[in-house]
């Protein structure tokens, strides 16, 4: 049964032009203005009761109609409102284009535009006189049908709890849980006295509970006071204290059915005080429900621990506020786990796979992403199968989708699934959905959705927020519940993209598809029923396109995106009321795919990214909703003079194959909603156009290329430092800028005044700068900076340490140094957390106290230079080091002088307290035939070995810059 679908896309962009439509500037015919008003209140009252079932499970077949009756509803009256408020804008413009100093051609002009203004008003009331028949009637049928007043008892109806398979599994059947349970055994069990909270964070199905489980039989044994209990999405308190004092009090609470929470909470805490107790509390949904179950787990001094398990990065973290505790996120099962566990399950042993189904189980596994729960539940419902045929299992691997909705041996699955999404936000519910816009294991970028989002009309306005602002929190808290994978992280937390785990993508499209939300061609096997008008349109892969598109109606569809060949794509005047154009990595995609664009007066992201379209044409000008256009990586390398009366563009992203190629468009100030600008190149602009982007006071992200050799184009250095003067004092928080050439940059070195805001600046290019900019002293907001310095002094180094957000330095020094060793001591970087460093010949060294927050180092090491030193680095002072990758330069070095930096590396590495992942890739090696002999000895390499270390002596280590 299907859960409540999500009508928030139409409504949330609706309330705004209702509101507009009723201003002064449509003058609207009372009968008109009486009926949208009508339409707006009935609306309201629709999508606050719509609201109240977003949050329950089940609702039956009458209640989903009637649902769908809603949405459609309210996505044909926009589509109306739309239209109107365009045509309007159409006869606005006629008029006033069409003055004249004679009288007569005047009064034509103007008896044309009332006539035209006449029939639109006329077409509008007739169409809100249908739409409002209809609304009066979805809104009976409510009534007739008494729709929704037992929905509360029946919808709040949930099958057996899955955990409890989990909570009684023995031990020899579990797969993959050694090392993580033997990591969390010991930390639970060392000597520190004082009470402790690990929080296991992961994805629903992973095995929070059952790794919990496994560890709570390990150590029970420990503990004098122990016990289990599930929270759940609603917390019942009184319940849940009940349960744990009836296993750690045993017989001395034989009146608690009567106490009151207080006294249960009291008694708990009686009962565990003195004691060292190990409590374990499972499925934690919220930080409130966190907060209300520690009040009843008093600190003690006898060496206590409580372990919880959550779906959600905040809530794990909300339980772990104490520097000795501990946030332990549960990796998936990797692929030889994986395929012992499904094996097992089915054949009763490992390797009981015969060959015809080991493709097809591979690819089964691959679509259960390394969750336990999906390969058992999976496995459970192949192994139910009388004959194992390969035909079967094909089968199943296409329809995974429908059979979590109908196969009852996949029920637990969709619950442990459904959960998540069932507790999502109203307003999640609709950008999640939106994701099953994209094939399976696609890398969905950041800033891409969440401008799709925005033309959409998903993200609702709040006090104090951007749109951007709001919309990128809504991604980050879908990173948060765990329901998309994070990819590509930041040093300062956020994921430049993200990734859906293929099980909850299936749920994802068969809930999307359900309530009409999107419509996919291709890419999802199992045909699906048409349900009225397309809404979204999907085109992934399918060999009979045409024949598919061809019975579509396409006219009310908002969102096209497409992964075929361009001739496959339906012609742009199909599409009426289209927001969202992604056309990313359509091959064959040119400009004259795009003649008809003008057509598309609502769109709002136009993608042409990787489709190598050469030239837009001029009717791009006339798309004045465009927020954004992505033309990187095409062969575009001029823009339209049209291009600047797109006085609503917010992101303009160039660059890629035309790198050095396009320049800025004369008359670009005009364009003030401008946010973002990436790509273009400042020595092929005029000096007017680069001037311009000073008056863009909107301007947040720049990246510029520099494509002069001969350092000598003082014009542009002159215009681009009056520029960056200007847009330092506004709202610029990122700047970049790339260069494949020795051209001078210095002038950089001059930005005046500061740029108070700027929070990254990214310098790539082969030139150094003489030093840190003194500027840079009074970034106190900067924490991203990649800088290239032709020779590190004391002075810069101070400014470096000094500056109070940084969280990420790329530093590049060119070589040689006067110093071998630079050393960082225990004072500044307070909050740094990445620290890349490439010197040939210079290598760092750490004192105790360094870099106290650093997670992730990449820096390089000469032999030859920290011999000397007897290769101390001092990386065992870096107390927060996650992760670390050495580049060793070993030119002139001895083999067992490469040998004992790589011993002495790993030695530290090993006994850091942290056990950081290491990397070391070695370049420059010229070992001599005698060396290479003294290696080879016969018991430890082989073949292998030595080819490897052929592809040592061949790589180069040089920093990728550009």
């Amino acid at each position: 049964m299907e859960c409540v679908p999500e009508a928030g896309g139409a409504m949330v962009s609706l309330a705004a032009k209702i509101s507009a439509v009723l201003g002064p500037r449509y003058e609207l015919m009372a009968a008109v203005r009486t009926d949208v008003l009508f339409l707006r209140a009935e609306l309201e009252s629709m999508h606050a009761f719509l609201e109240k079932l977003s949050t329950v499970r089940d609702p039956d077949a009458q209640v989903r109609c009637w649902m769908k009756e809603v949405r459609e509803l309210a996505y044909d009256i926009e589509d109306s409102i739309d239209e109107f408020m365009h045509c309007v804008e159409i006869h606005g413009d006629a008029g006033c284009h069409g003055s004249s100093s004679r009288l007569l051609t005047r009064f034509a002009s103007r008896a044309k535009r009332l006539i035209g203004s006449a029939w639109v008003h006329l077409r509008l009331a007739s169409e809100l006189k249908g739409l409002k028949a209809r609304a009066i009637e979805v809104s009976e049928r409510r009534s007739r049908y008494k729709l929704g007043e037992d929905i509360w008892v029946s919808g709040s109806h949930m099958g057996a709890d899955p955990r409890i398979s989990i909570l009684y599994a023995d031990a020899p059947d579990l797969v993959g849980i050694e090392r993580p349970a033997s990591d969390i055994e010991n930390w639970l069990v060392d000597e520190t006295s004082n009470r402790k909270v690990l929080s296991i964070v992961g994805f629903g199905g992973l095995g929070k509970t059952t790794l919990a489980m496994e560890v709570f039989r390990r150590v029970e044994g420990q503990f004098g006071c122990r016990a289990f209990a599930a929270v759940s999405q609603k917390l019942e308190l009184k319940k849940l204290l009940k349960n744990l004092l009836s296993q750690v009090a045993q017989n001395d609470v034989a009146h608690m059915d009567t106490w009151e929470e207080g006294q249960l909470i009291s008694k708990l805490r009686e009962c565990l005080l003195n004691k060292r107790y190990l409590i374990i509390i499972d499925d934690v949904w919220s930080k409130s429900a966190w907060e209300k179950v520690r009040c009843a787990l008093p600190q003690n001094n006898h060496k206590s621990r409580v372990l919880t398990t959550t779906r959600i990065e905040s809530v794990a973290k909300s339980c772990c506020s104490d520097p000795r505790d501990r946030v332990y996120r549960i990796e998936p099962l990797n692929e030889s786990d994986a395929k012992v566990l499904f094996f097992k399950r089915i054949f009763g042993h490992k390797d009981g796979c015969p060959p015809h189904l080991k493709e097809v189980s591979d690819q089964i596994l691959k679509k259960c992403c390394g969750s336990p729960l999906a390969i058992i539940s999976i496995a459970s419902l192949l192994a139910s199968k009388p004959v194992m045929l390969k035909e079967q299992w094909e089968k199943l691997l296409i329809s995974i989708g429908s059979a979590l909705e109908k196969n009852p041996d996949l029920e637990g699955l969709k619950q442990i699934l459904s959960l998540s999404y069932y507790d999502l936000p109203y307003h999640l519910k609709t950008c999640l959905l939106y994701l099953s816009l994209y094939p399976e294991d696609f890398k969905i970028e950041r800033d891409s959705l969440i401008q799709q989002w925005i033309a959409e009309g998903f993200i609702g306005a709040e006090r104090g927020l951007t749109e951007e602002d709001v919309a990128e929190g809504y991604f980050n808290e879908l990173i948060n519940r765990s329901m998309v994978q994070p990819i590509d992280i930041n040093c300062d937390g956020r994921a430049n993209a993200c990734r859906v785990h293929d099980v909850m993508l299936e749920l994802i499209l068969s809930k999307a598809i359900e309530e009409n939300f999107v419509t996919l061609v291709g890419g999802h096997p199992v045909p699906r029923k048409l349900h009225g008008n397309v809404r979204r349109l999907s085109i992934q892969c399918d060999p009979e396109i045409a024949k598919t598109l061809g019975g579509m109606n396409l006219h009310h569809a908002r969102s096209l995106t497409t992964y075929v060949q361009a001739h496959l794509v339906p012609p742009l005047s199909e599409f009426r009321v289209l927001r969202v154009l992604n056309l990313e990595g359509c091959q064959g995609f040119s400009e004259n795919h795009l003649k008809e664009i003008s057509s598309l007066f609502h769109l709002k992201y136009l993608s042409l990214r990787r489709t190598w379209i050469s030239n837009l044409p001029p009717q791009v000008g006339d798309l004045k909703t465009l927020e954004t256009l992505d033309i990187r990586d095409t062969n575009i390398e001029e823009l339209p003079e049209t291009i600047t009366g797109l006085v609503q563009l917010k992101h303009i992203l160039s660059g890629g194959h035309t790198w050095g190629k396009i320049k800025l468009p004369d008359g670009i100030g005009s364009m003030s909603s401008l946010r973002a600008i990436f790509g273009f190149d400042i020595c092929r602009s005029s000096t007017n156009a680069v001037q311009e982007l000073g008056n863009l006071i909107s301007l947040r992200e720049l990246a510029v290329n520099w494509t002069d050799f001969t350092s000598g184009n003082m014009k542009q250095q002159e215009a681009m430092l009056r520029t960056l003067g200007k847009l330092g004092t506004n709202n610029l928080h990122s700047f970049a800028v790339c260069s494949r050439n020795f051209g001078s940059l210095e002038f950089l070195d001059s930005w005046l005044p500061p740029p108070k805001r700027l929070q990254k600046f990214r310098l790539s290019a082969y030139y150094f700068l003489p030093r840190v900019p003194r500027w840079m002293a009074s970034l106190s907001n900067l924490i991203d900076l990649n800088i290239n310095i032709a020779e590190l002094t004391d002075e810069d180094m101070l400014i470096l340490r000094e500056l109070p957000s940084l969280l990420r330095l790329d530093l590049w020094l060119k070589s040689p140094q006067r110093e071998e060793r630079i050393v960082i001591h225990g004072v500044g970087f307070p909050y740094l957390k990445e620290l890349i460093f490439s010197c040939e010949g210079t290598c760092l060294v750490f004192e105790p106290a360094a870099l106290p927050k650093l997670e992730r180092l990449q820096t390089t090491i000469h032999v030859v230079k920290a011999k000397p030193y007897s290769h101390h680095f001092g990386i065992e002072h870096l107390t927060s080091l996650r992760q670390i990758n050495i580049q060793v330069s070993c030119d002139g070095a001895s083999a067992s002088d490469i040998e004992d930096v790589e011993h002495a590396i790993a030695t530290t590495v090993k006994y850091h307290p942290n056990h950081p992942r290491m990397n070391i890739l070695k370049h420059g090696m010229k070992l001599n035939l005698d060396e290479r002999r003294k290696r080879d000895h016969s018991g430890d390499n082989n073949a292998d070995d030595e080819h490897t270390r052929e592809g040592d002596v061949n790589h180069t280590s040089k920093k990728r810059r550009i």
